[in-house]
């Protein structure tokens, strides 16, 4: 009897992707991946890829993988600069670190700033005719926020937008990538990592309220991170934080507009806007792939998962399971708030709060101006762990009113 493939590696994402029964990289899965996971899950919640990566597309199984000690990042050295990729208590101490700044207290004290500017770029946005919703509205409000939590210097910050869509290009896999995508990450990763290293030293001279001079400061073990180590977490915190909610507000808006009964919901009761939120989210939401590996032999769903092996949970998928979903592929702004798009237990995305307020911000402040969709979206094409656009054009039908 052959043993079972045993990888040894989380960087497999390539090879995860190369092995499934459907062409990642091709217009029809970028236009909608959902029918493609449901050939997956005809094999039932866990499959086995060629090789011998474990796929999870239940919703069920997913959670378990996500919340389970057992399975983590694997490979993640202590000696690593990123706290992202090394498994607990390591990771639980260097996220307590940099997590005051995306505290529930902290977020909530942001929401009357966010809906200040959210509702100053629909006005701009409603009075130009057409409008991108990424361009115009999700990406300056992100790119602010983000800005202003790491403390960047208004004078800096037109440099970061030129950044963080190249940056972003770290999200897709190596063997996804060209040789012309790989050289713009590469030259980005340099430049921005000079940058932040400047602004850590200028920091330590003339500390601020704001995260650069917070993560200069001992922790409460007394214990101090490394330049490096500073830099490292800010550029991820920037990009994870900039990129997700960007996308997931177009997602869901597109969502919305394809749905305008839900639409219409949230136009007549703003109060509505988290269970929206929610929903859409788990409709469509930004992350597709989601890996862990074994740390010791396991079990997924009664099937044995010897250590070593490597699971790729699919949110996408899970999100539309039937067996927790009823009518999976219809938005329903009523369902009980459950989806993965955010990850589960010890690395559960940091930024969660922050992309709620913002997405809730702006799908509660383009309801009401009754938003008309002038082509179809522009998927992003680099993007292949995330799920996006490039451009979605509307118009907006009703002005905003002058109030906040």
């Amino acid at each position: 009897m052959t043993s079972e493939p045993r990888p040894r590696s989380i960087s497999v994402t390539a090879g995860f992707w190369e092995h499934l029964p459907f062409d990642v990289r091709g217009e029809a899965f970028r236009t909608d991946p959902y029918p493609f996971y449901e050939t997956l899950r005809a094999a039932g919640p866990v499959a086995r890829l060629p090789d011998g990566v474990l796929v999870v597309t239940g919703y069920h199984e997913g959670l378990a993988v996500l919340g389970d000690p057992r399975f983590g990042l694997g490979g993640g050295a202590l000696e690593s600069a990123s706290f992202l990729l090394v498994d607990p208590p390591e990771h639980r101490r260097r996220r307590t670190r940099v997590s005051g700044p995306f505290s529930a207290h902290a977020v909530e004290r942001l929401r009357p700033a966010v809906r200040h500017r959210t509702a100053a770029l629909v006005r701009a946005a409603a009075a130009k005719g057409e409008t991108d919703v990424l361009a115009d509205l999700a990406v300056p409000l992100a790119l602010e926020l983000i800005c202003a939590l790491v403390g960047v210097p208004l004078e800096d910050r037109p440099r970061w937008y030129g950044a963080l869509p190249a940056l972003s290009l770290g999200f897709v896999p190596d063997g996804l990538r060209d040789e012309e995508a790989t050289a713009r990450l590469t030259a980005a990763r340099l430049d921005f990592a000079r940058y932040l290293g400047a602004l850590v030293a200028e920091r330590r001279g003339a500390p601020r309220d704001d995260l650069v001079s917070a993560l200069l400061s001992p922790g409460p073990d007394g214990t101090v991170l490394t330049d490096r180590q500073i830099v490292t977490a800010l550029g991820q915190l920037v990009v994870a934080g900039y990129e997700p909610t960007v996308h997931q507000v177009t997602n869901g808006l597109y969502a919305l507009l394809r749905h305008p009964r839900e639409l219409a919901r949230l136009r007549a009761d703003p109060s509505c806007g988290p269970a929206v939120v929610e929903e859409v989210m788990r409709f469509d939401p930004v992350i597709h792939l989601i890996t862990r590996i074994a740390l010791q032999d396991a079990d997924i769903g009664g099937r044995r998962v010897p250590a070593g092996t490597v699971v790729g949970v699919l949110p996408g998928a899970a999100n539309r399971d039937p067996e927790v979903f009823p009518d999976p592929h219809r938005l329903d702004v009523t369902r009980p708030p459950q989806h993965l798009s955010f990850g589960w237990g010890e690395h559960f995305c940091l930024g969660a709060r922050l992309v709620r307020v913002q997405a809730e911000a702006l799908l509660t402040a383009l309801a009401q101006c009754r938003p008309v969709l002038t082509g179809e979206p522009v998927r992003h094409r680099s993007l292949v762990l995330m799920r996006g656009v490039e451009r979605l054009p509307v118009v907006l039908t009703e002005r905003p009113g002058d109030e906040d």
